[in-house]
């Protein structure tokens, strides 16, 4: 199982830092274990959307979230 872990940055599939794993996220990823970057992640209904690119870097599923780091999609 891929493990999101503290500190690990969110970003768009360009490169753009849009966000942060504030804690490590044990079985799936909760809203309280990220954060979006101030001035760069917009939220759009249940998901972050790339302010550079349009591209979406988070998005919930149900209950738990999906976020894009540097490694790819992470749940």
């Amino acid at each position: 199982m891929v493990i999101a872990r503290q500190g690990e940055e969110i970003v768009c599939p360009k490169g753009t830092l849009c966000g942060r794993m504030i804690r490590d996220a044990q079985d799936e990823i909760a809203g309280d274990d990220f954060s979006a970057a101030e001035s760069d992640a917009a939220p759009a209904g249940d998901n972050y959307v790339c302010p550079c690119c349009g591209r979406i870097v988070a998005i919930r599923e149900g209950q738990r979230w999906r976020v894009h780091l540097r490694r790819g999609w992470v749940r």
